[in-house]
């Protein structure tokens, strides 16, 4: 299976703000509503690739809790960052995941997604299972993690196949972080994301 795509389908299917919705709902409510919500986007032939992916840009930074995904993905290295830092490391972060799976909206093929458990887990979070349905990942597994962040639940991890998202970036960053410390990669990140701009 390709986990590039995987993801890609799993983060924007996730992206999607609460809406208003009820202190009562579970994890599990809000993510199969939030699925039906993201679906309706990622299926609106009427907007371009680049208008969905902004509508999807947007409502992300309601549904994912960035600030928790980048400390996880940082881990004691965090520490080693001051307060500007941390925000500056966030912010590059967060655009370089959207540079990284927005130009791939374009593999969408009309994939569903059933949702079929609701796990507990350490530190009050909730692990909320789903299957893609259809699509050349038909059968994948994938797992989000959600974490109460005031009275909403936020997405602090995908996990495909096993995989984790928060996982594999730290294992992608670790080189760079060895040899120039977590603000080399703050700058290693601020170039990537300039290419893409620039492209």
């Amino acid at each position: 299976m390709r986990r590039t795509d995987a993801l890609l389908l799993c983060l924007l299917l996730l992206a999607l703000p609460a809406i208003a919705l009820a202190e009562a709902l579970t994890a599990r409510a809000i993510i199969e509503r939030t699925v039906d919500e993201v679906l309706m986007v990622l299926g609106d032939e009427e907007r371009t690739v680049s208008q969905r992916r902004l509508a999807l840009e947007e409502i992300a930074h309601d549904r994912f809790d960035f600030r928790t995904m980048s400390k996880l993905v940082l881990g004691r290295n965090w520490k080693r960052l001051d307060a500007d830092k941390r925000d500056e490391f966030v912010d590059e972060f967060t655009t370089y995941l959207a540079n990284d799976y927005g130009t791939r909206l374009d593999r969408y093929e009309q994939e569903k997604v059933a949702v079929e458990a609701e796990q507990p887990k350490p530190r009050g979070d909730v692990l909320v299972k789903t299957k893609i349905v259809g699509g050349v990942n038909n059968g994948a597994i994938v797992d989000y993690r959600m974490r109460k962040k005031g009275e909403d639940w936020k997405i602090i991890d995908v996990v495909i196949e096993g995989i984790s998202l928060v996982a594999n970036f730290r294992d992608q960053f670790k080189e760079v972080i060895a040899r120039s410390g977590p603000e080399g990669l703050i700058r290693k990140l601020e170039e990537k994301n300039e290419e893409a701009a620039e492209a």
